[in-house]
């Protein structure tokens, strides 16, 4: 998968309403059904807290604060100084309930994602 097949895939869900670790973990989804290795990451951004995916050599994140474009939310890893973070597993969600996750139906979802959080 290449980034504008990435950003294609996302066009076609309804993600406007999603914040970073709803859209992140679509964004997970749609690589891992793709075949992509990507791993969802959990820390902060500029001191506040947020998620991401780490996909090969890119750092995937439509939520960053001044985003001018979706093309801007898939950057060269090294191009993200201001990330911090660790590995956080979830589940990715299966792809034929990926439209009902992205309208905001997330209670039926939530016991696919493997918190950690105490």
């Amino acid at each position: 998968m290449t980034p504008q097949q990435l950003l294609e895939h996302l066009f076609a869900l309804p993600t406007r309403e999603l914040d970073a670790f709803a859209l992140s973990t679509v964004v997970l989804s749609l690589l891992h059904h793709e075949g992509e290795s990507a791993q969802l990451m959990k820390g902060t951004l500029a001191d506040r807290p947020h998620h991401w995916v780490i996909w090969q050599e890119w750092l995937v994140d439509f939520r960053y604060p001044g985003i001018g474009a979706p093309e801007a939310g898939i950057r060269p890893v090294g191009e993200c100084s201001l990330y911090r973070g660790e590995r956080s597993e979830v589940v990715p969600i299966p792809k034929v309930l990926l439209p009902t996750f992205c309208g905001g139906d997330h209670a039926h979802f939530d016991h696919l994602a493997a918190r950690r959080e105490s």
